[in-house]
């Protein structure tokens, strides 16, 4: 069975095409710049650009089962590639953010709903993986906490269920090298509860020295993150810290039903 790893430079794409090596996949990768990849000599990788479906095509040739993030500029054209290439099974990264009433009017939400539905029409037989925050999002703290020794946030008492890049990853392998989830679409989670001042002094506590929170206004907070993102995604970021102010997320118990596993902590 051939597997292709659309973004395998990304933290969650480079794990999923480690996770599939491990179990004896011929895997295949695809980048925009496959020459910055460092990649084992088996991978084939492949230069190839989401906003030009066209470009997947030698890369798609006699592949079995494709993963790929949804964050696509044109899904529609791009599932179609993908379908007409005889792909038998995609698994997509999307999010917990579509499960929500009030996604179709979400950035983030609208877009990743659009990925879904382009696979759905496209007929493919499909996986879409739900993760919640990313706890590998508290890496944006990383300047501040070396810098001050702490984090500026708006929204400190904001909760959230942060789960691990590597978790997703596994439910990933397990969906690309079998049947067991075709068709299923698991919400994944962390096994905790945290609020992001609990992140910031979990993160203390590992790196042995006290963190302390900076609150901000959420102008202070926005004229922070734009220095490192589009003010779309500043906003998105803030909206939903501000949604999760007072919240009670559900924990997922579906990592440890897919894997036989308990999911990673935050600390881990």
């Amino acid at each position: 069975m051939s597997v292709l790893v659309m973004g395998a430079s990304g933290a969650i794409g480079g794990a999923v095409l480690r996770g599939l090596q491990g179990r004896g996949m011929e895997v295949r990768a695809t980048s925009r710049t496959p020459e910055r990849l460092s990649l084992p000599g088996s991978v084939r990788t492949f230069a190839a650009d989401a906003a030009e479906p066209a470009s997947f095509s030698d890369a798609l040739d006699s592949v079995d089962r494709v993963f790929l993030y949804a964050d696509l500029p044109e899904p529609e054209a791009l599932l179609a590639t993908v379908a007409a290439a005889g792909v038998q099974h995609v698994v997509l990264l999307s999010s917990a953010a579509v499960t929500s009433p009030r996604a179709a009017d979400d950035f983030n939400g609208s877009r990743i709903l659009r990925a879904e539905r382009a696979v759905l029409e496209a007929g493919v037989a499909h996986t879409f993986l739900r993760p919640c925050e990313f706890a590998s999002n508290a890496a944006r703290w990383s300047w501040s906490i070396k810098a001050e020794g702490a984090v500026p946030l708006p929204y400190p008492d904001a909760l959230q269920t942060p789960i691990h890049d590597q978790d997703i990853a596994d439910v990933a392998v397990i969906a690309l090298t079998g049947d067991s989830l075709l068709g299923a679409a698991p919400i994944l989670t962390g096994p905790e509860r945290l609020t992001l001042r609990e992140q910031v002094a979990t993160i203390g506590e590992v790196l042995g020295r006290p963190l302390s929170v900076i609150e901000q206004t959420e102008a202070e907070s926005a004229a922070t993150l734009a220095a490192h993102l589009p003010d779309v995604w500043v906003q998105q970021i803030l909206k939903g810290w501000r949604e999760a102010v007072g919240g009670n997320p559900t924990l997922s118990d579906e990592y440890a039903r897919i894997t036989g596993r308990s999911p990673r902590t935050f600390r881990t």
